[in-house]
């Protein structure tokens, strides 16, 4: 059996939907000279000043200051543009350009939030499912998850899947649970793809069990570098389940998630490696460099 557990309230969060420290809006468009960026932007057209504080943010044309970054994104969150707004409590909420502060990152997504944008609607759900800046909430932060999965964001589609999984606010549902993963999977979230093999893999949410699904979805989860996928990876390879047994591609995977501290890989390597043939181990060691490379490249946007 694949090695699954009951799905946890929070899976990896983050305080932010964009990568910590990093902003997800468009600074600079391609071509785009930035004096004429700043001029606009000292013109105070809140659009241009929000461009301009990701490009200090990002050093995209100009040389990287992320408090100068940050102050041109208040100069526009102050005209009310939703995306610096959100963006200014991104800073605070990693103390990029300003001191960290949890609750005025909160006071920033709200503002931005009630202007509908659906980022940091889910920013502000996270606080709440978190206790971060606020007082733990289940109902508030299930609230602002509703209004932006509305929108199609994939971490709020993920957030209501594990709402419905562990009763949250909610009647425990594990369907409704699975629908809202299956969203989330589809839009490429990386743990609605593992708790969506989790469900393949048990047959929870009125799904058949299906060895085969459940390692799809968990492939899919691992190429993104989720530590768990990659782990059950190894297990599907070494027991042979929903894929041909394979002792050097449960080596590959076991070896991968072990060093994202995956635990359970750790502990069934040495049993493995000990009935494999030195070419064997080399050959596992080959495929998951080769995986380094890939992901590294990937997360580069070189592939």
């Amino acid at each position: 059996m694949l090695l699954v557990m009951r799905l946890p309230a929070c899976v990896a969060l983050v305080m932010c939907v964009a990568l910590p420290g990093t902003f997800a809006g468009t600074a600079l468009a391609a071509g785009q000279d930035p004096a004429a960026l700043l001029a606009a932007a000292e013109r105070g057209e809140a659009e241009s000043q929000y461009r301009l504080g990701l490009a200090y943010q990002r050093g995209d044309g100009v040389p990287r200051n992320r408090a100068e970054g940050a102050r041109w994104l208040r100069l526009a969150a102050d005209q009310g543009h939703a995306e610096a707004q959100n963006d200014l409590g991104n800073a605070y909420a990693n103390g990029a350009g300003v001191l960290q502060d949890a609750a005025e990152a909160v006071r920033w997504f709200r503002l931005a939030a009630e202007q509908d944008f659906a980022v940091a609607q889910g920013n502000l759900g996270l606080a709440y499912a978190n206790g971060v800046g606020v007082l733990r909430d289940d109902a508030e932060a299930l609230r602002w998850f509703r209004l932006a999965a509305a929108q199609e964001l994939p971490i709020a589609q993920h957030h209501l899947g594990l709402a419905y999984a562990n009763g949250l606010a909610v009647e425990e549902d594990a369907a409704e649970a699975v629908r809202w993963f299956r969203l989330a999977a589809d839009q490429g979230h990386a743990d609605a793809r593992y708790n969506l093999a989790v469900a393949h893999a048990n047959g929870l949410g009125g799904l058949l069990q299906d060895a085969a699904e459940a390692v799809r979805w968990f492939r899919l989860a691992a190429d993104q570098g989720h530590s768990a996928a990659q782990g059950n990876l190894g297990i599907a390879y070494s027991n042979g389940l929903g894929v041909a047994r394979n002792a050097v591609e449960a080596v590959r995977w076991y070896r991968l998630a072990a060093e994202r501290g995956y635990g359970g890989a750790e502990f069934a390597l040495p049993e493995l490696e000990a009935i494999m043939t030195s070419e064997e181990l080399e050959e596992a060691e080959r495929l998951a460099r080769e995986w380094r490379f890939d992901f590294r490249q990937r997360r580069l946007g070189r592939r």
